[in-house]
């Protein structure tokens, strides 16, 4: 489970990136490798189309603010 359980609906502006860490974490440790590349691009620094190390990111198409909603999406999905 990602954080605390509340009835807070995270959303792009509320989601912390340590839950965006955790929540690739989870993502990769169960193989969901299309996740990953999502929290990868919520991750990012920007929106250009390299990470922090210069590799190009795989969802150069979203966004960093709709991978962070995408993001907060999967976590509240998961609360459910």
């Amino acid at each position: 489970m990602i954080g605390p359980m509340t009835n807070t609906t995270l959303t792009a502006e509320t989601i912390t990136t340590a839950q965006i860490k955790a929540l690739r974490s989870e993502a990769m440790a169960a193989g969901d490798y299309a996740q990953v590349d999502i929290c990868d691009r919520a991750l990012a620094a920007d929106d250009s189309t390299t990470d922090q190390d210069g590799n190009t990111v795989a969802r150069a198409d979203l966004s960093r603010e709709d991978a962070r909603a995408e993001c907060a999406d999967a976590i509240n999905a998961g609360q459910g």
